[in-house]
């Protein structure tokens, strides 16, 4: 599960708080969006970090066919249940991103040589959501379409005044 949490981090950029919180009703397959409605942070539902967070995201069919895969094998499947539900509290709230990032994410980043094993840097969920923009921007991916990728409905906005053009 910690993977499939990972990649969707990484590949919508959500705030690890938005992404911990989701439920399966959350997905939107017919639109390839991700419904945020809610956060999760310091063991309790909020609103989120700002109204214009909870906006619909884009994601891509590859990862969302690995969440299908996980709904099929997970106890908590249900529309109204939590994508990342902690079987310690019975699938009632999401797993702790504590918990995750020190027995998966941290151990994964040193096996894969991201960070060192002495190293006591910052290191959390939160890069992944910064990943893919420096990734896109590595591969020559215009900037202005990495924003777009990942921000919401605002951000658009102000770049079509700028004379963006979105269609491809």
């Amino acid at each position: 599960m910690e993977w499939i949490l990972a990649l969707v981090h990484a590949a919508t950029a959500l705030r690890p708080e938005e992404c911990f919180a989701l439920k399966w009703w959350d997905i939107d397959p017919a639109r390839n969006q991700i419904l945020g409605q809610r956060a999760w942070s310091k063991g309790r539902k909020t609103d989120g970090k700002s109204k214009g967070s909870m906006k619909p995201v884009a994601i891509d069919p590859a990862p969302a066919e690995f969440l299908n895969e996980w709904r099929k094998e997970s106890c908590y499947n249900r529309d109204d249940n939590q994508m990342f539900a902690s079987s310690r509290k019975k699938g009632r709230v999401p797993r702790a991103a504590s918990t995750c990032w020190k027995h998966y994410l941290r151990p994964a980043a040193v096996a894969a040589g991201v960070i060192a094993q002495d190293d006591h840097s910052r290191f959390g969920w939160h890069n992944l959501r910064h990943s893919l923009a420096t990734d896109e921007i590595e591969q020559d991916v215009a900037q202005r379409a990495a924003r777009l990728y990942r921000f919401h409905e605002a951000k658009y906005r102000r770049l079509e005044k700028e004379g963006f053009n979105f269609e491809l």
